[in-house]
């Protein structure tokens, strides 16, 4: 009998096991543990040696798993209505992975599907990459994630089934202008530099060509091991964007992991930069829209950074 572990929030503060019944219908650990165990024997034809962890991240449940062959990861999303999103972006990853890139290939099933809608849940396993979470205050794993990104982007723009990103469906949504502030944050940034980000937006080219984006590019996505970055994690929100906004998002939010969210240094952002633009040079465009993305993205975090 597998023994099911004491489940855990990934980043909220509330009960767990309320929440294992709340969102996903389980009445109980060990009742998701069995579930689980079952879809994995019944539609991949593995067997479950033992259950690591399980843990609840907003509208996923994830369980991480002992088989003969490797460790795995279940994801369960209890959205139904996400199951295409989901699917395009397991598509993704997979090809991704057949480029080289450090992604986790999710796993097909015996009926050949990335992605599997069982009891209006969808459900997607990938293998365990090796590595701790990305350290932003260590330079050599900042000039890493620059490089890494840098070559994620060239892939990305010649995913030859961009089109499928087109959907803004329920996982994430519309974002909408970059430089538009989360409701009531305007009221906390003085207006003098609010005016002037306006008036340095007024005088913008027009934004680069949109192109598939990782959109979540950071310290909590990101694992190293050695002397590399061996794992780019949760493509769940890629979408189609400006690659420089993408590289924005990332000075912003590269040093975050679940709490106690914190900007990079200055230099380690300029360190990112650098080594980014050194695989991939930025266009006369994207090099006069990255200082104020990076402004309003730190803003709309609460960060106050004049230097931008």
């Amino acid at each position: 009998m597998i023994t099911a572990p004491t489940p855990e929030m990934l980043w909220e503060s509330s009960d767990p096991d309320a929440e294992l019944r709340r969102r996903f219908g389980f009445d109980s650990a060990a009742a998701a543990v069995g579930w689980t165990a079952d879809l994995i024997a019944g539609e991949y034809g593995i067997e479950v040696r033992a259950v690591d962890r399980v843990v609840i991240s907003a509208q996923n449940l994830m369980v991480w798993v002992t088989t003969p062959d490797q460790p795995l990861m279940i994801k369960v999303c209890r959205l139904a209505v996400a199951h295409d999103w989901l699917t395009s972006r397991a598509a993704l990853v997979d090809w991704l992975a057949d480029r080289g890139q450090p992604v986790a290939r999710p796993l097909v099933s015996v009926g050949g599907h990335r992605q599997l809608l069982r009891d209006d849940k969808s459900v997607g396993i990938q293998p365990v990459l090796s590595g701790n979470l990305l350290d932003a205050t260590d330079h050599d794993q900042v000039r890493a994630a620059g490089h890494t990104l840098a070559a994620l982007h060239e892939d990305l723009a010649a995913w030859p089934d961009a089109s499928w990103l087109e959907n803004v469906g329920p996982v994430a949504g519309g974002r909408g202008k970059p430089w538009v502030l989360p409701d009531g944050r305007d009221e906390t940034v003085p207006r003098e530099l609010l005016d002037r980000l306006d008036r340095r937006i007024t005088e913008l080219p027009e934004l680069p060509d949109r192109q598939p984006v990782h959109t979540d590019f950071r310290g909590a996505n990101l694992l190293w091991q050695g002397t590399e970055i061996s794992g780019v994690l949760d493509f769940e929100e890629a979408r189609l964007d400006p690659a420089v906004v993408d590289l924005a998002h990332t000075v912003c939010l590269l040093g975050t992991w679940y709490h106690n969210w914190q900007p990079i240094s200055p230099q380690a952002q300029q360190l990112l930069i650098d080594t980014y633009t050194d695989r991939r040079p930025l266009t006369d465009a994207e090099q006069a829209w990255l200082p104020p993305l990076i402004a309003w993205g730190m803003l709309g975090f609460g960060w106050h950074v004049s230097r931008h």
